[in-house]
């Protein structure tokens, strides 16, 4: 068979950043899911409690790269323009809030697409990037590198309802996890990034770059939320 015939895999980015091919497609793609449940002891019980089901955790993929100049100098299938420490850094640059949203005041990063012919096509935040090089030119120059990767699906399904318009019974928490901004969770959350203010204003954030990672945040019901973007309702949503 032709190389010329090989489908490649690949990552592209929301960014408009060119693509990424995959210079060797990976061996195996590793898909997972989870599921929170919880159990509260029961005092002086005869059995161990009923575990209640809390929420779907997100799925994510995660796949190893190989990336090769010194075994497939020849190789022209791959683009020459990429050199193994280049594709590297763009896997790290995916990983940081674009130019674009940091502008807007909603820094976030890109989503990243990967897929491979129609069989997968799957596209989320990439969460973690593992890169080891394992050869150097003469000069000091990367020859070969392995990544780990892992992209968390971003949810595609319509933005959360909250049925209370207001109000503590309405009220919601966020951690504030490593990669993550208010931008990120106010799109978890409501399926829109710009919500972020209001998260910001729940809370009394002056600087949202500067929350620090593992942050327990409040997140105000969606109605509240909207009408906290444009500066109302602040005293409702702390109470």
């Amino acid at each position: 068979m032709s190389s010329d015939a090989i489908e490649r895999a690949e990552l592209k980015s929301s960014d408009g950043t060119r693509a990424l091919p995959c210079q060797f497609n990976p061996s195996t793609v590793k898909l997972t899911k989870s599921s929170t449940w919880t159990a509260h002891p029961a005092r002086g019980a005869a059995k161990g409690p009923k575990p209640q089901f809390v929420g779907t955790g997100p799925e994510v993929l995660a796949v190893t790269l190989l990336f090769d100049s010194f075994d497939t100098l020849g190789d022209q299938t791959w683009p020459k323009t990429w050199q193994v420490q280049e594709a590297i850094e763009q896997l790290f640059t995916w990983t940081c809030a674009t130019p674009g949203s940091i502008q807007k005041l909603t820094p976030q990063p890109p989503t990243v697409t990967f897929s491979w012919g129609s069989g997968i096509n799957f596209t989320g935040i990439l969460m973690q990037v593992n890169a080891e090089y394992t050869m150097f030119s003469p000069g000091g120059s990367p020859l070969r590198a392995t990544a780990d990767i892992s992209l968390q699906k971003t949810p595609d399904d319509p933005a959360p309802t909250n049925p209370s318009s207001g109000g503590i019974s309405g009220r919601r928490s966020a951690l504030l996890g490593d990669c993550e901004s208010l931008a990120t969770i106010a799109y978890a959350e409501y399926g829109d990034p710009s919500l972020w203010r209001a998260i910001a204003s729940a809370n009394e954030i002056e600087d949202p770059a500067r929350v620090p990672v593992g942050t327990r945040l409040l997140v105000p019901p969606q109605p509240q939320a909207v009408r906290l973007k444009s500066g109302e309702g602040e005293r409702d949503a702390r109470g």
